[in-house]
């Protein structure tokens, strides 16, 4: 997600110099055809091609106010995520039942904590484990997304890992669905808690009903990441798109070429004339092509691109309350944006 207030054109050219030379090309070639080789059967109306213009546009809003809706619930889901750990901290500190000797059991409290911490990571690397994105090693806009080796960006097992022991580790990811089984080990050990005398049974009920919304939140995750953008949406709106800056020279060529005609320009200034249509085209072009790829950008918020949801961020955010409120001695810093990206 980006931070800073403007996207780097640098990142931005990246993903869009290749169509901007060929939106040149084509409408070079254009401009070429029917001004110097005199082919003017090539020149198309201009009234069909705005109102082609205008439906593109009209559909690529509703496609990026879909997109953008997902990528919302997608960040409302994890900002519940967020709450209710804090609130998890808060029971794992004040609902357990002292020990014999009249003190709270630190070691208890720890493994709790330690072992959420290890489902929160779980899933945000599960969410980020297969993406649609190719790895790059700079900051791109569209159709990638950074490599990363450090753990914390949820880009290999070890985000979870520390939080686990080596044994339970194993254990859990024997299963297909490792966050599912860190939850099902959470309950388990609340269950051993409760048998032993540390939890009584309307604390135990508690503890376990935030489990369940802890599931929840998962199920809405995994729903956006496994459900994708309907691609009658998605891919009409590409054809769409490709269409209209196909047709633009060849409409534009008629109206300039109506003005050359109607001012009497010579042959030179035609074709100098013609030249200026070039690069209202590409820019023309160039703005539907962008327009396009936002909403495509947005479509699938745990991908690991730039645009999407930051969870790493929001999994230290959750890893420091939760640590804050155990009074643990090692508390790690915020995640920092990687050139202007909070990931």
């Amino acid at each position: 997600m980006y931070v800073r207030r403007g996207i780097n054109a640098r990142d931005l050219l990246a993903d869009s110099w290749v169509f901007l030379v060929g939106a040149t090309v084509w409408a070079l070639l254009i401009a070429y055809l029917n001004a110097v080789r005199e082919y003017p059967f090539i020149a198309i109306p201009i009234a069909p091609v705005t109102t082609i213009g205008i439906a593109v546009s009209l559909y690529l809003g509703f496609k990026s106010t879909s997109a953008y809706n997902r990528w919302w619930e997608a960040r409302k889901i994890w900002g519940d995520i967020i709450n209710r750990s804090r609130d998890w901290g808060n029971s794992v500190y004040n609902l357990m039942i002292m020990s014999e000797d009249g003190q709270p059991d630190q070691a208890i409290r720890a493994e709790l904590i330690s072992r959420h911490l290890a489902w929160v990571n779980a899933l945000a690397y599960q969410l980020r484990d297969r993406s649609r994105l190719k790895t790059t090693d700079a900051n791109r806009v569209f159709g990638h997304r950074r490599r990363f080796d450090e753990s914390q960006f949820h880009q290999s097992r070890e985000t979870y890992r520390l939080h686990l022991g080596a044994e339970e580790a194993a254990e859990i990811e024997a299963n297909a669905n490792v966050a599912t089984h860190i939850l099902r080990r959470q309950g388990d050990r609340l269950r051993e808690l409760a048998e032993a005398g540390i939890l009584d049974s309307y604390r135990h009920v508690a503890m376990m009903t935030m489990l369940g919304a802890f599931y929840d939140a998962q199920g809405k995750c995994e729903r956006i990441k496994n459900t994708p953008f309907p691609r009658q949406v998605a891919n009409f709106g590409l054809v769409f798109t490709w269409i209209f800056i196909f047709l633009l020279p060849l409409a534009f060529v008629d109206v300039f070429g109506q003005e050359t005609v109607s001012h009497h320009f010579s042959r030179i200034l035609t074709l100098e004339y013609m030249l200026v249509m070039v690069p209202f085209t590409v820019l023309i072009s160039w703005v539907f092509f962008i327009m396009e790829k936002v909403s495509d950008s947005t479509e699938d918020p745990f991908e690991g691109g730039v645009t999407d949801v930051p969870i790493s961020s929001l999994c230290r955010v959750i890893e420091i309350d939760l640590k804050q409120m155990m009074m643990a001695e090692e508390v790690p810093e915020p995640l920092k944006p990687v050139d202007g990206v909070l990931y």
